[in-house]
Parts: C-alpha cells; sequence; structure tokens
C-alpha cells in the first residue's frame, strides 16, 4: 500500500515558490511542517480543505493549544509503519529537552516510492520535497506517550500557535496571489492573545560566570575548552546560536573580524574581544588536531599540525615532513629581511601592495606580526588557508562533537540543542535565577553595550537587525542598572 504525507492542495508549489524565492532550506522546512501539521488535523477530523471555515480554526488552535497533534502524529507514524512492513520507533529518539530532533536528523525511514507517487517523482524539485516531508513526518512529535518530561503532556504556547496560524495566513496569500480558490481570506485568521514576557538578562558578574565556568564544571578538557570558547564567541560577537554553530574553520583569523551570513541570508561582520581570541586560539590547539575522524590525534604525540606552532619572521623557514604531512614553522624574531621577499611569499605575505592589505586583512604587518607570536595557533590556521590544508579535514565545523552519535561522522557539526542544554545546566548549578539561554547571551550583548554608551544604530548593525525597533527589544537595563541611574538621575534623589 501507497502512504501519502497529508498536505494540502498546491503545497508543493507553494514550497517551491518560496524555494525560488531565494528562502533558506531550514525556513522551507519550518513551513513545511506547519501546513502539514494543518493538513493532519483537517485530515483527522474529516474536514475538506476548502469547506473549512472560522469555526474551525477555532478549533484548531484548541488543537494545538492541548497538544492533540503529537497524539495524531504518533498515530500517523504507526501506521505508516505498519503498512510499509518496518519499525514503528519510526526514525532516532528527539534529543533531551526538545520536542523534535535537528532538521537533518532522524528523518523516517521510509523509501520515497512507499510514501509518493507523483508522476514526476523523478524531477529535482519532487525529490527534494520528498525528502523535505520525510524530515516534517519523521522528527515531529515522536515523543513517547507517558514521558516523564514535564512538557510531555502540554501542547504548544500561545507563540507556537501564532507561527503555525501565521504559516497558514502566508499560504492563503499565496493562493489569492496565483488565483486559486481559497476558503477564508488570510486575515479571517486571528492569532491568539501572547502574554508578554519581561525579558530580563542576568546581571553582568552572573554572565561572565556562566561563560568562565566550562573550566569548572567540564571534566574532559577539550570540552572544557570548546564549550568556554563557544561562550566567549557569543558573548563577543551578539550572533545567534545557529550562526555560532554554523561558523567554519575558514570563518576564523587573526584579524579578528568575521563575516558571517545570519537569518534570511544578510550578510553582516561581527568582531571578537581580545578575550575571545585568546580563547578561540585555545581551543584551535585540540581543533587543529583532528584532521581526520579515522585518524587518532594522540598517536601524533604531540607533533601533529595545530598542536604546537613555532613562529619565524616571515618566510625564512618552510616545510616540516611530519607524519607524511607538510607543515610549516613560523616565528616572529623582530628581524627585518627587505630582500628576502621570495621566501616571504611561501608565506603568503608579500611586502607591500594589494596583495599584503588582502592576506592581513587591512592590518599593518607589524600587528599581523604582533597578533600571530600571541596568537599561534591562530597562525596556524591561516597558514593552513594559504596552503589549502584544511581541505585535508574531513569536518570544515570550527565547533565539532568528541562524543555520542555525531563523533566520528564526516562532516560533523555540533547540535545547537547540545549547546543549549549545557548552558542551562550551567545556569542551575550557578544559581542563576533569570532564565539563560544561548540567546541571552546575545541579550545581554546588547544590553551592555547599551549600558556602555554604545549607539543604538552600531548595536543594530552588529546584531544583524533591519529595523531599529526590533533592536530596541534587545536592549533591557539590568537591575542593577536601572537602580544606579535612578540614584544618579532622580530628581529627589
Amino acid at each position: 500500500m501507497e502512504y501519502k504525507f497529508p498536505k494540502l492542495p498546491d503545497q508543493d508549489d507553494y514550497l517551491l515558490d518560496l524555494q525560488n524565492n531565494n528562502y533558506s532550506m531550514r525556513t522551507v522546512y519550518n513551513y513545511a511542517r506547519d501546513l502539514c501539521i494543518f493538513a493532519l488535523f483537517l485530515k483527522t477530523n474529516g474536514y475538506d480543505f476548502m469547506n473549512f471555515d472560522k469555526k474551525a480554526i477555532t478549533m484548531y488552535k484548541g488543537y494545538l493549544k492541548n497538544g492533540d497533534h503529537l497524539i495524531d502524529l504518533n498515530r500517523f507514524r504507526e501506521d505508516v509503519a505498519r503498512n510499509a512492513g518496518i519499525s514503528t520507533e519510526m526514525g532516532s529518539k528527539p534529543s533531551k529537552g526538545s520536542r523534535t530532533n535537528e532538521a537533518d536528523e532522524g528523518a523516517m525511514n521510509i523509501p520515497s516510492e512507499q510514501v509518493e507517487n507523483d508522476e514526476n517523482v523523478h524531477k529535482r524539485s519532487e525529490t527534494y520535497l520528498d525528502d523535505v516531508y520525510r524530515k516534517v513526518y519523521g522528527t515531529l512529535g515522536s515523543l513517547k506517550l507517558g514521558s516523564t518530561h514535564p512538557d510531555a503532556s502540554k501542547g504548544l504556547d500561545a507563540r507556537s500557535v501564532n507561527r503555525m496560524l501565521s504559516a497558514l495566513r502566508s499560504y492563503l496569500k499565496y493562493r489569492i496571489e496565483f488565483d486559486l480558490d481559497y476558503p477564508v481570506a488570510p486575515d479571517a485568521i486571528k492569532l491568539i492573545k501572547a502574554d508578554k514576557k519581561n525579558k530580563g538578562v542576568a546581571e553582568f558578574d552572573e554572565l561572565v560566570a556562566l561563560i568562565e565556568c566550562p573550566m569548572q564544571f567540564e571534566a574532559d578538557e577539550r570540552v572544557a575548552l570548546r564549550n568556554r570558547a563557544m561562550l566567549e564567541l557569543l558573548f563577543s560577537t551578539g550572533m545567534r546560536i545557529s550562526e555560532l554553530i554554523g561558523l567554519d574553520l575558514e570563518n576564523v583569523g587573526l584579524s579578528g573580524k568575521l563575516y558571517i551570513v545570519g537569518k534570511g541570508r544578510k550578510g553582516r561582520f561581527v568582531y571578537l574581544t581580545h578575550r575571545a581570541m585568546y580563547w578561540i586560539d585555545q581551543y584551535l590547539g585540540i581543533r587543529l588536531r583532528y584532521v581526520d575522524e579515522n585518524v587518532d590525534p594522540e598517536r601524533f604525540d604531540g607533533k601533529m599540525p595545530g598542536q604546537k606552532v613555532k613562529l619565524i619572521s616571515f618566510g625564512t623557514k618552510k616545510g616540516l615532513d611530519i607524519e607524511g604531512e607538510e607543515s610549516i614553522e613560523l616565528e616572529i624574531d623582530g628581524s627585518e629581511n627587505n630582500t628576502d621577499r621570495e621566501t616571504s611569499q611561501n608565506i603568503g605575505v608579500s611586502r607591500g601592495g594589494d596583495d599584503s592589505k588582502a592576506f592581513t586583512d587591512g592590518m599593518s604587518r607589524a600587528e599581523y606580526e604582533k597578533r600571530a607570536a600571541e596568537f599561534q595557533n591562530l597562525a596556524l590556521l591561516e597558514n593552513h588557508k594559504r596552503t589549502n590544508f584544511l581541505a585535508k579535514f574531513t569536518s570544515p565545523a570550527l565547533f565539532i562533537p568528541f562524543s555520542g552519535g555525531r563523533n566520528g561522522r564526516r562532516g560533523r557539526r555540533l547540535s545547537t540543542n547540545h549547546l543549549q542544554e549545557k548552558i542551562a545546566a550551567y545556569r542551575r548549578r550557578l544559581g542563576i535565577q533569570v532564565p539563560t539561554s544561548a540567546h541571552s547571551l546575545r541579550h545581554g550583548f546588547a544590553t551592555y553595550l547599551a549600558e556602555n554608551g554604545a549607539s543604538p544604530a552600531a548595536i543594530q548593525v552588529l546584531l544583524g537587525h533591519e529595523s531599529l525597533q526590533t533592536t530596541t527589544r534587545y536592549v533591557h537595563a539590568s537591575d542593577r542598572f536601572a537602580e544606579e541611574t535612578h540614584k544618579e538621575k532622580h530628581p529627589l534623589g
């Protein structure tokens, strides 16, 4: 028996229109997920799409708030499993603390020909959407009934319900734009009232304690250095957790300036503090050993490229053969050799002109050499970029897992859920009362820049916001700052 995923009429065309308008894969997946849940609601409750009305929308809101969609999703997966003759486990288990897995994991292990039989199934677009739907139905709501997880019996909160309703409104607007029939106008779908959350941020010294605590709480030095570097980077730059996890080795360097592509595929520069550069450099002393997941870095006994670096003045030495790999030693000895242009080019630096500026990212040679002497692993990473040694790494990611299911995978990358869980555990152990997450560090970044007199327009650019109004929502005066301001500024104080 062939089993079709419940979906709305012309839903494939709508999702492909999003893709063709340059929406990211993650955004397409999110819209597919939200629309598929509405399609499942219609199917389960016997509604025809063209006949659903405002009353059905009201019932749908309750359906989401009560968590009934989780029950129906589990039931749907079990039906597919029975008809396809596969295990009812339906993909990997959800990660701890999350109702769903990452978008790129836990997809249903069902061959596409068993679940989709469109005549154009072999087209690239259809294959793309098949993959989206398998991920949607393979990961959503897979939390088992009776779970001891505190949120197991709860449905979606008001903000999540409104996100689902917004996806439906967008789909209906698409139908209007393309002259397709529609049952209700998009504006007839009213969002539900959501409580306004008072999103405070932890005090500055609490955030500093959180950033520093991995060195105290983690027994594994590799994990401690990695987590410390990640938290330092988050608070140094104000970047989103998805942007952090998406960083590659090639994104960082001695300049301390990173170009990242964030939400909505908008690019911007972010900047590392001296302290953040120090901890990234410390972490790179370990990360650069993991060139190939099939090679034990310990067998190199300290000689693996990336573990130790000796810096020499630009281009005075070339090439050490270590275990069949070529590495370059660099040493800053303060000497000048204005005639040795040829050897200087061995490590990618010319004595002047545009090439030199491009290589040093606008820094003077003296500043570059100073930073290379201080951050030796970042200097080695720069060398790996120039010699294309980074191509030998089986994972390009800056932050990688050292254990667990992702460890050893080609192209492995740390998950956002793992870092969020770590931050939550650190917060509990430190006794920080204000709810704190990776996104809280982004809010803290904006808040404490503002408290130190930073321009709102500058904070807007650093956060990557299109609207200054959005930026103002990220700035929360801390209680301590509010108290000090009251004492200093009150006319009768």
